[in-house]
Parts: structure tokens; sequence; C-alpha cells
């Protein structure tokens, strides 16, 4: 199959094909970014700990930082003597860099190595730098002729890989991380793990198809927040990774980056150094501070930010949310759940309604998920009566409750005319779509909003044929930085939402005690994105990444994907039930020719 070729690139990319293991006739291949001018940029390494080593001990092996390394890796720099702490033996460290234009491709030529008793160029490039730069490379950039000689004490030029491509990724911004393959690795895998999809690594590489072999050092690309301080600053083109913070203006601020948004944040680091004062000019605002003023208009928000003037924020603040709710009101799964439907809502009412109490400029939006269709029952923005004098707030119970009433006579009704075959579940694909929908029009709405997140409160069981609508849904709201949370109550886990809440870096938890479902909503998913950051929630353990069958709902390993519609099956039909495109025989049964083209559309093996 021909995959495109990315068209939000500005260069052509190459393959550069290097030796790396001459006794097994291996080859592997890295990502080469061709260039033509003096410009550099902030990339980072994936690097293996090779033995037990403090922080100083890696910095200085890749003339870095140890500071810049502890931020890039997310890791607090508070405690006394942190440069001096052991690292363990193949810890992953994510290694931060500067990336020039040498000899007309990106690399990095700043890292130098002085040899020692019994070093040769290939435990250099295998065991130091982890695979990072090969032995011919370290011998060519060094024009060694002999490279079986190393003099102690020689200082050798350690050419390592990098890119930058613009500092973007599908327009957005971006910082390159290049990750060694290791033998366990597969590009789905790799995709999943740094939270982007098989898709965009493909064409951020330029592969034809999914296959690596270990020893390629692919080109990842992460999230990251971009700075726009002026020209003049030492820092200028400071770009941070989505999750983690770095330390700049000479040790006196700490830029952090995430997890809710792509907006980069500076406040006054915790370390003692000398700084001149962090208070903005004209207003008696420290850096970082934000400031909110009722007015006729609305809320005035003002920020003093680093190397900037004091300006509107374009959120509102760090704990101010938008809360999208999908209420399951699938009659199927609540005519045989242990917990009434009533007393479901009745917690479902006193978790809304205590969001709203956190703070006047929350918003809350309800969409119910039915069998048949799906929509909005409720948007505290524009329900009546809201914040009436008495302090009340009548509206959420009175125009909720209205809603949810016509709505489920109305899906009922649907559900009559249509017939109910398959596994009974809730149209969760389209409410999950309407849920980013309102977010991205909340975003176009004016210079101010709050945090959105989604939360899922399901208790179906999936439904396979909405799988490709769902992952759909789920990748893009990653690329939004919108979380999603899910607050599962059917009797088994639920595969879609595991995954969609693993990969958009929300929180999924199944309640033990479904009686008690106030209590694990108000201590789990009440808290804003802000606050999550020091706070010990449910993590995400044992995601199954297995994709279902259309067929049966069963979690397969090897399956047949119909190439017009992507349904998965876990044996061969003669036609796609999803598409009802007519398939040709399986591929075990094809027989072997040559320059044979396909007449009718046939599964794609995959496994």
């Amino acid at each position: 199959m021909q995959h495109p070729k990315p068209c939000c690139k500005t260069q052509t990319f190459i393959f550069l094909w290097v030796l790396s293991n001459v006794l097994l006739l291996a080859t592997s291949k890295s990502t080469i970014e061709p260039c033509s001018n003096s410009d550099s940029c902030n990339a980072l390494l994936g690097y293996k700990v090779y033995t037990e080593l403090k922080v100083s001990e890696v910095a200085s092996l890749f003339q870095v930082d140890p500071i810049a390394i502890l931020t890039a890796n997310a890791i607090d720099i508070s405690y006394p003597d942190v440069e001096n702490h052991i690292l363990p033996s193949q810890l992953f460290l994510k290694i931060p860099i500067m990336c020039s234009c040498v000899d007309g491709i990106r690399k990095s030529v700043s890292t130098h190595y002085k040899t020692r008793p019994s070093d040769t160029l290939a435990s250099i490039a295998d065991s130091m730098y982890s695979g990072l730069v090969s032995a011919d490379q370290i011998r060519e950039a060094n024009s060694i002729s002999d490279p079986s000689v190393l003099d102690v004490g020689q200082t050798l030029v350690v050419p390592l890989p990098c890119t930058c491509f613009n500092g973007t990724d599908n327009l957005l911004p971006a910082i390159y991380l290049s990750h060694v393959v290791t033998p366990d690795d597969t590009l789905a895998g790799i995709a999943a793990r740094y939270s982007t999809t098989l898709t965009d690594l493909m064409n951020v590489n330029a592969m034809g198809s999914s296959a690596i072999k270990a020893a390629d050092i692919l080109a990842i690309p992460l999230p990251a927040c971009a700075s726009n301080f002026p020209s003049y600053a030492s820092d200028y083109g400071l770009i941070v990774p989505n999750g983690s913070y770095a330390i700049t203006a000479s040790h006196c601020l700490q830029c952090s980056c995430g997890p809710g948004s792509l907006n980069l944040y500076c406040e006054p680091a915790s370390l003692a150094v000398s700084c001149s004062s962090m208070q903005c000019k004209n207003s008696n605002l420290m850096v970082g501070n934000i400031t909110a003023q009722q007015t006729s208009a609305g809320c005035n928000v003002s920020s003093c930010n680093y190397a900037m003037a004091s300006v509107p924020s374009k959120l509102y603040a760090d704990d101010v949310s938008l809360l999208m709710v999908l209420l399951d009101t699938n009659p199927f799964f609540w005519s045989s759940s242990s917990l009434p439907f009533s007393k479901y809502l009745s917690h479902v009412l006193t978790f809304l309604n205590s969001i709203l109490l956190l703070n006047q400029l929350n918003q809350v939006v309800v969409i119910a998920t039915g069998y048949s269709s799906c929509s909005y029952i409720y948007d505290s923005a524009s329900a009546p009566g809201q914040g009436s004098d008495q302090g009340r707030m009548p509206a959420l119970c009175s125009h909720l409750l209205k809603k949810l009433e016509e709505f489920v006579a109305k899906d009922e009704q649907l559900l009559k005319e249509g017939s109910a075959e398959g596994i009974p579940s809730s149209l969760l694909s389209g409410s999950l779509s309407m849920a980013l929908c309102y977010i991205q029009k909340v975003f176009r709405s004016g210079p101010q909003h709050p945090h959105p997140r989604i939360l899922c409160l399901q208790g179906s069981s999936d439904g396979p044929e909405q799988y490709v609508a769902i992952m759909n849904a789920i990748f893009s709201a990653q690329r939004s930085m919108v979380p999603i949370d899910s607050c599962y109550m059917g009797s088994n886990n639920s595969a879609f939402l595991q995954q969609a809440s693993y990969i958009t870096g929300g929180v999924y938890l199944k309640p033990q005690q479904p009686d008690g479902l106030l209590q694990y909503l108000t201590t789990v998913f009440a808290t804003d994105l802000h606050s999550r950051a020091f706070l010990q929630l449910p993590k995400s353990a044992g995601v199954d990444f297995r994709a279902s069958c259309f067929c049966h709902k069963k979690t397969i390993d090897t399956g047949y994907i119909c190439s017009v519609c992507l349904s998965i099956f876990c044996k061969h039909h003669k036609k796609c039930s999803t598409c009802g495109s007519v398939f040709g025989q399986a591929q075990s049964e094809v027989p072997s020719t040559t320059n044979k083209k396909r007449k009718s559309s046939e599964p794609l093996l995959v496994s």
C-alpha cells in the first residue's frame, strides 16, 4: 500500500543507511533532515543509562546542564544536591541538546568524549551512547584511519542524530526526539508510548511501511509549548515538551508546559540564585501571577508574564474548568444494573453542583448518550436561573431533568422504529464527537476560555462497530490536548475507554462499590487539571491495546481488516458486514502469482 508523503513539512526527508553490525550483516536507518542555513533548534535524545551514573556524569557525557536533564524528564530539582543523585542502570532519559546544521544535514556536534583504556569505537557508540551513534560515524567525524588504535585521553567528536522540522508537527508546536529502536519495539507500540499516531510517525520519518529494525533511529514528534520571547532574549526560541518544564533566565525562572494546554507558564524558580526583580512594571503582580476582576462586560483577566507586558490571558486561570459530561442513558444497561438509574442520576447531579460551586467560572455541559442517539441536555453557561438572588441553582436540576426526560422518550421512539441488533451499546462515538465540537466552538468564541476535559460516565458494553469512529475521536482529543476521563460501571472493563484515558492523559476508574459513586466522582474527577499534578490519582494499568473484531466482539491478536472501511474481523469473510465490500479469497488461499492485480476488495491480514 502506498503511503502519502507528509504535506506539512517544507523539506524533503531522506533516509541514510549505515552499517551497524558487520557480523550480523544488519543495517540500521536514521531519519536525516537536510538543511541549508546556520540556525539551530532544541531537540531531545532518547538515552538509556548503561550503568549506575550520577546526574552530573550523564550531563558530562553529553556536555549539557544537569538541571536541563532533570527538568526535561519532569524530575523535581528542589531536593538538595540533586546533581549527585544516582540514576539506576537502564533508566530511560530524555537528553536535551541543540540541533545544528552541519554539512547540509541536521545533527549535533557539540558532544565530545575523552577516551579511556579498553575503549573501542564500538563500545563508545553502543554502550556509552546507547546506539545513538555508530562506530563508523565516529570514525568519519574524527578522520580515524585505524579504528583499532585509540590513544588514551584522545578527544573525539560524537555526532548525534537530531531533527528540527521547523519546530512543528501538523502545524502545532513540537520538539523532536531521536529514538533508538530496540528488538522488542513495534511502530504501533512506539506511537502509543509517545502518545502519537502510527500515521504521524510514518509521515515524519517518510516510511513506506510500518516495518522497523533494531538500531533504527526514528524522529518522534512530541507536543510542546513554544515561547514568544523577543529575539534579543538569551532564551529566544525556547520550546518545552508537554508534561515537563525548563529552568531559564540564568536559573531564575521555571517555565512549565501542560498537561492541560500548550500554553507556556513561567514563574520564579525555586533555586537559590541571585535574580533581578520578578515584578512587572507599573503593576504589583509578580511573574506568573494572574488576577481576575468581575466587570459588567464579563471577567477581566490580567497576567504578569516573563519578557512580555501585562496582557489579557487566553485562559481564565489554572483552576477553571470546562467539564463535558457524557451521560449513559442506555435502557439495556440500566434495566440489568445493580445501581438504579434514579440513584445514579442523583449522584451525578450532586457531583455537577459541586463542580459549579468550586469556582463560579466553571462550566458544565452534559450530553446524553442513548442507544440510538445523543444530544446536549444541559449547558451551565446558557441555562436559565443560574446565579439567582437566593444563592441557589435550580436550573441544573429542573432544566437538566426536563431535557433528559425528553431525550429518553425520543431515544426510545427511535429504538422502536429501528431494530436492536447485536450488542446493545450506547452511541459513545457520537457523544465524543459532539463534546469535541463544542470544545472547538469555545476555543474559537473569544480570547478567554476555561480548561476543557471530558468525563465519560459509561455503563454499556463497547460497540465494536464504533471502533474506528471512537479511535478517531480519541486521537482528535489527544491532538487538542483534551484529556478524556472515564468512570465505567459495567461488569467488565471497557477497552475503548481504557485506551481513551491512557492516550489522552486522563483517568480511568471502575468503581468497586457503585453505591458510593458520588465519593468516587468527587475525590477523583472533581479536581481541575492544574491541581492534578499535586495529587496521587489512579494510574492506567493493564491497558489492552488489542483491537476487537466487529463480528464477535472478541479481542484478537491477528485478524483481517477491510481495506475500504477498516472494519476488523477475526476470520476471513466473503463480504464486509460494515460497508458491504466483497472480498476475494483469504491470503493463504490465493495462489502465488506475480504482477496480479486485485479485481475485488480484499481484507488485509494483520497481527
